[in-house]
């Protein structure tokens, strides 16, 4: 869960006239695109950045510079490169002027033009330091986010906290919400978790749905406060309605696990795919395992695959990895072993365990590559250390059979013990096998039958066979009346 920063702000007035509008009309145009920008409502975003789209296009000089200087960092904001350029060029004169004569939203409209398009960092920071001057909030949290992010500035925690205090003091809700951020995180001022849900609070309460999800989460972890699902809950919904992309998936993957709500796989479903049509990457690869497993859906493989790709396309490392599943076993695709281990190598590259077991276990098997136990021992050790448990397993086998290392049961026990712990079945099943010999382990038949039953629970089919050669059968008639 990440608790990024903002920068925009509710402007305060200007004098930017259109014979068609009135000064009321443009403020309240203004301010409706900014403030529901800055509190991460898509929904009225939507509406408001259509209002300043329409002005513009009537030939509303002020608002087709506010919009072509949005235009690449909002895609509702979007225009071609040449109309961008025509808005903007036509604009700074005029923006210049009043920005000279003291008007503080000119002077932070180009400094935001300083720093997206004409790539002069000192004089966006100069230009935003005028407006700051006048108290301007847009301006006080784009210095606060310079001095944050260390653009164009040494990068200085204290001082960008100095900025978004200022700007909180001026009641602003993106000013509440950043400095919440800087003590969640403890940069530039004491790790305190009460402030930062006081300060969330407050921008919760004027409708900012950033910190609305990040309530969510401090009532999920329990930050600040006594844990309560029950509330995160209520956040995450209250944010995700605002049309929050990290709203939409936190309350969706709580819907899908009945976490503080009724479980609901089909709605969580509804959500991640708000959240994934987004471009929330943690969406799309969420709602393409619900595909590919049919849970809450029809099973459509291809669809799975769809989203899959769309999260791989900006480098996430699961949906690579689950790229390179669906190739390596022909789900929605032909079965192609060369594909699945370039789709597990870009996603071993981000150090994913999971593709880190799955290259060891091609390496293991010689699958496309020639058969290496030294690299998949290498492969497999590297996930292992990660914590994986089926990597974790796979390297306890290794020890087993003196595969790519030197036969070593303590040591196979030491792993099958680690991976038991994580609830994995097949180390149950192994683990129990060195306790019926005695390898590696102190012998005890009845640690042995433990453990089987205990992978036995989880459908393992071994170890159920094993207690049944045995003449383990009682225990199973018992464990099935005993979940009547």
């Amino acid at each position: 869960m990440r608790l990024p920063l903002l920068a925009i702000i509710c402007f305060h007035g200007f004098c930017f006239l259109h014979a068609a509008e009135s000064p009321a009309q443009v403020k309240s145009a203004v301010e409706r695109f900014v403030s529901s920008r800055a509190a991460g409502s898509v929904d009225e975003f939507a509406e408001a950045a259509q209002q300043v789209r329409s002005l513009a296009e009537a030939g509303h000089p002020f608002f087709r510079f506010l919009l072509a200087v949005y235009s690449e960092q909002e895609p509702l904001c979007e225009l071609p490169a040449k109309t961008r350029e025509r808005y903007l060029s036509e604009g700074r004169p005029l923006i210049l002027k009043h920005a000279e004569e003291g008007n503080a939203l000119a002077q932070y409209l180009l400094g935001l033009d300083c720093q997206s398009y004409m790539h002069t960092p000192t004089d966006a920071h100069d230009w935003f330091e005028q407006a700051a001057k006048q108290n301007q909030p847009l301006a006080l949290n784009s210095l606060g986010l310079l001095y944050y992010n260390g653009t164009g500035v040494t990068q200085d925690f204290e001082r960008a906290s100095v900025y978004f205090r200022q700007a909180t003091m001026a009641g602003d809700s993106n000013g509440e919400y950043n400095l919440a951020t800087l003590y969640a995180q403890g940069h530039g001022v004491p790790r305190d978790d009460e402030m930062a849900l006081h300060l969330y609070t407050r921008a919760a309460s004027k409708g900012h749905s950033n910190a609305m999800n990040n309530l969510g989460w401090f009532y999920q972890e329990g930050r600040g406060v006594e844990r309560d699902l029950e509330k995160a809950a209520r956040w995450y919904r209250c944010s995700a309605e605002r049309g929050n992309p990290d709203g939409q998936f936190n309350y969706g993957f709580m819907m899908a696990r009945g976490m503080g709500c009724p479980r609901d796989i089909r709605e969580a479903g509804l959500w991640y795919a708000r959240a994934a049509g987004q471009g929330h990457t943690e969406a799309q690869v969420h709602i393409g395992v619900l595909y590919r497993d049919g849970l809450g859906v029809r099973p459509d493989e291809l669809k799975a695959l769809s989203w899959f790709a769309k999260a791989a396309e900006h480098k996430h490392a699961t949906a690579q990895f689950y790229i390179g599943q669906m190739y390596e076993h022909g789900r929605g695709v032909p079965q192609d072993n060369e594909r699945a281990f370039r789709w597990y190598s870009k996603a071993a590259a981000q150090d994913s365990p999971r593709a880190w077991n799955a290259l060891g276990y091609m390496y293991y098997r010689g699958k496309f590559v020639d058969k290496d136990y030294a690299k998949a021992e290498s492969l497999y050790r590297r996930a292992a250390e990660a914590g994986l448990p089926e990597a974790q397993n796979n390297l306890g086998m290794l020890h087993v059979r003196g595969e790519g290392l030197p036969q070593d049961h303590g040591q196979a026990a030491e792993w099958f013990t680690k991976a038991h712990a994580k609830g994995l079945a097949d180390a149950a099943y192994n683990l129990a096998l060195l306790y019926e010999y005695g390898k590696g382990v102190k012998l005890s038949h009845i640690r042995a039958v433990e453990l089987c039953k205990q992978a036995a629970r989880q459908g393992h089919v071994a170890a159920t066979d094993w207690l049944a050669s045995n003449g383990y059968t009682a225990w199973a008639d018992a464990e099935g009346s005993a979940g009547k």
